[in-house]
């Protein structure tokens, strides 16, 4: 996300960069800037969306990823920026605190035209981002999860980390956090990660996750004491 708003949500030293610059070849200038600027900075879910199909097209998508994690701050993100929004810039970066760096080229690669209908493909018949990064792999990709996942977020879908209940399977969420995620929360926790940003990472709304992973966390300190 390049574009400017009325509200110069940004510095005004973004307006006017120098024709080297990456931004001038951003697909969010220009003719879009002044339709579309407030889309990007909406939480309406339409809008939203709008403004993340401009940047599955852009040509420098990685560039303006980098730029935006750059620029977050520590605790308050707004805004759509290089095709995710802050959540998922939260999630990336509790991903590489695990040492899951992403391979963003790789990633454009898969939401290309040649191999989005296959990415789509996998998430209607995947459970986890596991299984569709074994698929991917059998159809001759050299990919990782974290890299598929960066590539789900940019096709508009949720990237769960949280696997999808199978037939049978009437766990609710907390009960699935409770049975199969402890360790992962114990682990960012124990890196600094806030409970909101390990709710981020496993894919859960933030208001009720961070309070599902408080209770985990909670549950974990009193079997450690009475232990």
């Amino acid at each position: 996300m390049t574009i400017l708003n009325a509200d110069m949500r940004r510095s005004r030293s973004y307006a006017a960069p120098a024709s080297s610059d990456w931004k001038t070849r951003s697909v969010c200038r220009g003719e879009f800037a002044g339709e579309l600027a407030d889309d990007f900075y909406s939480t309406t879910k339409s809008r939203k969306e709008r403004a993340r199909a401009l940047c599955v097209g852009c040509p420098v998508i990685v560039e303006c990823l980098n730029n935006q994690r750059q620029s977050d701050d520590a605790i308050y993100r707004w805004g759509i920026g290089g095709g995710l929004d802050p959540e998922q810039r939260r999630a990336l970066e509790l991903e590489e605190l695990l040492g899951n760096v992403p391979n963003l080229a790789m990633a454009r690669v898969l939401v290309s035209l040649r191999w989005l209908w296959r990415l789509r493909q996998l998430k209607a018949g995947c459970r986890t981002l596991e299984g569709m990064t074994a698929a991917l792999r059998e159809d001759g990709l050299f990919v990782d999860v974290v890299t598929v996942r960066v590539a789900v977020w940019w096709s508009g879908g949720q990237g769960s980390r949280m696997a999808r209940l199978g037939p049978g399977d009437r766990r609710s969420w907390r009960a699935q956090l409770r049975d199969d995620y402890v360790d992962v929360i114990v682990a960012l926790h124990e890196r600094g990660a806030r409970r909101a940003d390990i709710a981020a990472y496993l894919g859960i709304p933030s208001t009720n996750g961070a309070k599902g992973v408080s209770d985990i966390l909670r549950a974990v300190t009193e079997t450690g004491a009475a232990a």
